[in-house]
C-alpha cells in the first residue's frame, strides 16, 4: 500500500520535531512504526489537537502529504477530519507567524497552514492570505501563499479586488525573481472579472516569453478565450520553438480544432453553410458565433448533423470547451435526442469510421446527462432491444447507470430492464457484466436481489461484478462472508478473472 509507506517515510515539510511533551513525542515517533491507517490516524489527531504549534504544523504537513498520495488511488486516512484540519489551519493563520529558530524558519506555521488550505480556500480566506502576502515573504511561504490565493480567487465570485491588485503588483514587480513573478501570475488564472483579465492581457506584453505564455494560457481558459483569440493567435505565432513551455502548448491546443464528433468520424457536412457551422463549433471565433453554429447544426433537420451537434453538447471538449452557457439549450437538445430515438438507428457508413446505430448512441449520451423519470419508457425500450447494435446497447446501459445515480429515486422499470439483460444468455457477456455495474451503489432490495443473483451466476464475469456490487458500504457487512467464499473459489495468478482484484481489495478495506 503506497499510502502507509509514504506516510511512514515522511517526517514533515518544514519542522525538526523534538518534543519535550512525552505524549507528543510518542505520537510523532509512532508515525514511523504504525502499520494501519487507524493507528496513524490516532497519532495524527494527537498532534493536530495539541496546543503546540510545531505539533499542529507537523499534522498539517501529514494531511497535505496524504492528500497528495491519494492521487495513486488510496483514500486519505485523515479525510474524515478535513473540517478540523481546515479550522486549525485558519486559526494558525490568524496568529502572528512563528519566529524562526533551529526548529523551523520564520513563518513555517503559516506555510504548513497554507498547504492544508490550498485545495479548499474560498472568499473567507482572502484576508489571511492578504496578510501573509503583504509581508512579501519568499521561499515556501510565498509559494504556498500564492497557491492558496489562486484557489481562493477561483472559488470567489466576485474575487477579492484587494487580493487581485496585490498579486498583480507582485507579478509586475521587476525586483522579484522571475519565477516568483510567474507564480504570482498563475494565481490569477482562475480569477474572474475585468481587473484580473486586464492584468493577464498586460502580462502578454512583457519581454519574458514564459511570462507571456503563463498569461496567454490563462486567457485561453474558459470564456476569456472568445474575447482574446486574435491576441492568442499573434502570440502563438511569435514564440520561438525553443522558447515554448507547457503553457504555450496549452495555448496552441486551445487554438486548434476541437473534436469532430464522438460517433460520426468521417461524416462531414455537404452544404457550405453546415460545413462552416461545423468548423465554427470545432474552432469558435466568438461566443455568439459558437452558439449560433451549434444551433445551425442542431436544427438542420439532417440526422447526422443533429447527432454531431448532440455529440458536441455532451463532450466536455465540445460545446462547453470554453465554458459556454448552455442552460437555455437543454430542453431542445433533450427533445431532439428523444426524437432521434423514435427513428430507426442510422446505418453504418461504408468505408468510414461511423458505426451502425450512431444516431441512437448520440441521443443516449444526451439522456445520460438530461433524462428524467419521464424518459423511462424510452430508455427501457432501448435496453430491451435484443437486436440493438453493440454500440447502442453499451451507451444505453451507461445512460441507465447515470440516470439511476442522478434521479432522486431509482426507477424499478430501469432496474428490471437491466436485470433482464444481466441474465439474458443471448446477450454479449461484456454487456451483461456492464449491466451489473450499472446497479452498483443503487439502494433498495430490488437491486440487492439482482446483485445476489448475479453473484450466483455461472458466468464468471457476471459473478465477479455481482460480488463487487455486494462490497459497497451499505451491503458489505451483511454479505462479507458470502463474497469471501466466492473469492476463495476463483482461480488466481494468470487465470484470475478480470476485476477480481477489486473484490479482494474491497474485502481488505
Amino acid at each position: 500500500m503506497f499510502m502507509m509507506t509514504f506516510l511512514c517515510e515522511f517526517q514533515s515539510w518544514y519542522w525538526n520535531c523534538d518534543f519535550d511533551d512525552a505524549e507528543l513525542q510518542a505520537a510523532f515517533d509512532a508515525t514511523d512504526a504504525v502499520t494501519t491507517p487507524d493507528e496513524f490516524q490516532r497519532a495524527f489527531l494527537v498532534l493536530l489537537r495539541s496546543k503546540d504549534t510545531v505539533a499542529r504544523g507537523t499534522a498539517l504537513d501529514y494531511f497535505d502529504r496524504a492528500a497528495a498520495t491519494s492521487r495513486f488511488g488510496e483514500a486519505n486516512p485523515f479525510e474524515p477530519h478535513r473540517e478540523e484540519v481546515l479550522a486549525t489551519a485558519r486559526e494558525m493563520l490568524r496568529r502572528p507567524p512563528r519566529p524562526g529558530d533551529d526548529i523551523a524558519f520564520e513563518g513555517a506555521d503559516h506555510a504548513s497552514a497554507l498547504l492544508a488550505l490550498k485545495n479548499d480556500a474560498g472568499p473567507e480566506d482572502a484576508e489571511v492570505v492578504l496578510t501573509v502576502l503583504r509581508r512579501r515573504p519568499d521561499g515556501a511561504l510565498l509559494y504556498n501563499a500564492l497557491g492558496t490565493a489562486g484557489t481562493a480567487l477561483a472559488n470567489s465570485e466576485p474575487p477579492d479586488p484587494r487580493l487581485v491588485a496585490l498579486i498583480g503588483e507582485m507579478a509586475f514587480d521587476h525586483s522579484l525573481d522571475i519565477d516568483d513573478r510567474r507564480e504570482a501570475l498563475r494565481a490569477l488564472r482562475g480569477a474572474t472579472g475585468a481587473e484580473a483579465t486586464a492584468l493577464l492581457v498586460r502580462a502578454t506584453g512583457e519581454d519574458d516569453y514564459r511570462f507571456q505564455q503563463e498569461a496567454a494560457q490563462a486567457l485561453s481558459i474558459g470564456q476569456r478565450f472568445y474575447g482574446h483569440r486574435a491576441l492568442l493567435e499573434d502570440l502563438d505565432a511569435s514564440w520561438p520553438y525553443d522558447e515554448r513551455s507547457f503553457a504555450a502548448s496549452e495555448v496552441r491546443e486551445a487554438l486548434g480544432p476541437g473534436p469532430h464528433s464522438t460517433y460520426w468520424q468521417g461524416v462531414d457536412p455537404k452544404s457550405s453553410g453546415l460545413l462552416q457551422a461545423h468548423r465554427e463549433m470545432r474552432a469558435p471565433t466568438s461566443r455568439r458565433a459558437h452558439r449560433q453554429a451549434f444551433r445551425t447544426m442542431l436544427y438542420s433537420g439532417l440526422v447526422p448533423m443533429v447527432a454531431i451537434a448532440l455529440d458536441h453538447f455532451c463532450d466536455n471538449e465540445g460545446l462547453t470547451r470554453f465554458d459556454l452557457d448552455v442552460q437555455a439549450l437543454r430542453p431542445n437538445v433533450l427533445a431532439l435526442a428523444r426524437h432521434l430515438l423514435t427513428l430507426s438507428p442510422s446505418a453504418a457508413r461504408a468505408g468510414r469510421e461511423t458505426s451502425a446505430g450512431a444516431s441512437h448512441a448520440s441521443a443516449l449520451d444526451v439522456l445520460a446527462l438530461l433524462a428524467g423519470p419521464e424518459d423511462v419508457v424510452l430508455l427501457t425500450a432501448v435496453l430491451r432491444r435484443r437486436d440493438a447494435e453493440a454500440l447502442v446497447r453499451e451507451r444505453a446501459i451507461r445512460a441507465a447507470r447515470e440516470c439511476l445515480d442522478r434521479w432522486k429515486e431509482p426507477d424499478a422499470r430501469v432496474i428490471a430492464a437491466l436485470e433482464e439483460l444481466v441474465f439474458d444468455p443471448s446477450a454479449a457477456v461484456d454487456d451483461r457484466a456492464l449491466a451489473v455495474i450499472a446497479l452498483f451503489d443503487v439502494p433498495g432490495p430490488q437491486v440487492t436481489a439482482v446483485l445476489l443473483r448475479a453473484a450466483h451466476s455461472d458466468v464468471l464475469p457476471v459473478q465477479v461484478e455481482g460480488a463487487l456490487g455486494l462490497t459497497y458500504d451499505h451491503l458489505i457487512d451483511q454479505h462479507r462472508d458470502f463474497v469471501r467464499g466466492l473469492v476463495a473459489s476463483w482461480p488466481d495468478g494468470d487465470d484470475e478473472p478480470d476485476r477480481a482484484w477489486l473484490v479482494r481489495h474491497a474485502l481488505r478495506d
